[in-house]
């Protein structure tokens, strides 16, 4: 009621402008009219800011715009430097407070490209079960989410909540645990990269595809990029998530779209608008999910596919529908999660994230090594 989408907010921005208003009227000074005048303007600019904050569903809490305006992480998520051996220090000491144990841990670091020469700040997600001790020999699956544009990875803990949606679907046995992993895509509040290799500039289709993937691989008990791996997004990750697993079919097994599109848009920000293909039609369809699944022959591992859209963005709509029509091939029983009236915010993410996790976590401790093979399908 009293945060940044409650009536309580709508009704004292409402009752400051109709104030000022009046105020604007009742005066006969000139100077008073111009102070009323600039008054009324602010709670009309923050209505405005609050509308749009609760059609996209951005922030639930003031907590939660004070740290994305000073670019906090949430106060549950500890800061390691890297994940060198003071992880291992770290986790230790998170293991001997037991709170670990409970509710899991939750870490931003940096993760360092090796192939891509990137290096960015991302969040780290441990479930309870890593710490425990029957689970103590047991790698266990991993989920790569991928942010919007703008976003960064703090969205996924600041506005989405997910450590908590997810630690509460696994205590009540509808997800079974992986360790979450959230890349930082775009690398700055201002810049967009879609995921891919830039001809010519940056290479995050392989620090997606890659390093991040070999970095937690080789420094956490997980299982080593493929069957067991997970790529999923929302918005612009959605693309990601789609085009990535298509692409990379040997480094993820389950790929899920929420919100997304399925050809790539014109130009990335990085901050200046670029044509990531640099004009190469070839290169552009091989990033088009649409085009790569509506070929005639297609040989090799096809990972899973789990699509949610929100029926009320027409735009949305039609891509998911289209894009599962042609999953369908593969797929047949490919799940399509349409959440009615949903929009292209967080509040219809929200809903739809359990949903997905409760589909993916079992097939992905379920998975096993497929090799490729022509016409094979895992």
């Amino acid at each position: 009621m009293f945060g940044p989408q409650g009536f309580f907010t709508f009704t004292v921005l409402v009752i400051g402008f109709m104030g000022a208003l009046y105020w604007l009227v009742r005066t006969r000074m000139l100077a008073l009219k111009m102070v009323a005048g600039v008054v009324a303007f602010a709670p009309a600019m923050l209505f405005g800011v609050a509308l749009v904050n609760k059609f996209y569903g951005y922030y639930q809490s003031w907590d939660d715009a004070w740290r994305d305006l000073t670019n906090q992480a949430p106060a549950s998520v500890a800061r390691v430097p890297d994940l060198g051996d003071r992880l291992d220090q770290v986790l230790n000491e998170a293991v001997k407070k037991r709170n670990a144990r409970k509710n899991g841990f939750a870490l931003e670091t940096v993760l360092t490209g090796v192939k891509s020469n990137i290096t960015r700040q991302g969040m780290i997600y441990l479930p309870p079960q890593y710490f425990q001790r029957p689970y103590a020999a047991q790698r266990l699956p991993v989920i790569e989410l991928i942010h919007g544009a703008p976003g960064n990875p703090g969205d996924y803990e600041g506005r989405l909540k997910i450590s908590g949606m997810f630690r509460k679907l696994i205590a009540a046995h509808k997800a079974k645990p992986a360790v979450l992993v959230i890349p930082d895509v775009g690398g700055g509040p201002d810049r967009t990269t879609q995921c891919l290799n830039t001809v010519g500039g940056e290479q995050d289709e392989t620090y997606v595809a890659y390093d991040v993937p070999d970095l937690v691989a080789s420094r956490l008990r997980v299982e080593p990029p493929g069957p067991a791996w997970e790529i999923a997004g929302f918005s612009e990750g959605g693309y990601c998530a789609a085009n990535l697993a298509l692409r990379h079919p040997d480094r993820y097994g389950i790929a899920a779209s929420l919100s997304g599109y399925y050809e790539p848009l014109r130009h990335n920000r990085l901050p200046q608008p670029v044509d990531p293909f640099a004009r190469n039609k070839a290169l552009r369809d091989a990033n088009s999910p649409l085009k790569v699944l509506a070929q005639p022959r297609l040989n090799g591992r096809m990972p899973k596919f789990w699509v949610m859209t929100g029926s009320g963005v027409q735009v949305d709509l039609v891509q998911a529908q289209a894009f599962v029509d042609l999953v369908k091939r593969f797929q047949p029983d490919v799940p399509f999660l349409i959440i009615k009236g949903g929009q292209h915010n967080y509040g219809a993410w929200r809903e739809a994230f359990p949903k997905m996790f409760e589909w993916a976590t079992p097939r992905l401790w379920n998975a096993t090594p497929c090799p490729p093979g022509p016409g094979l399908k895992c």
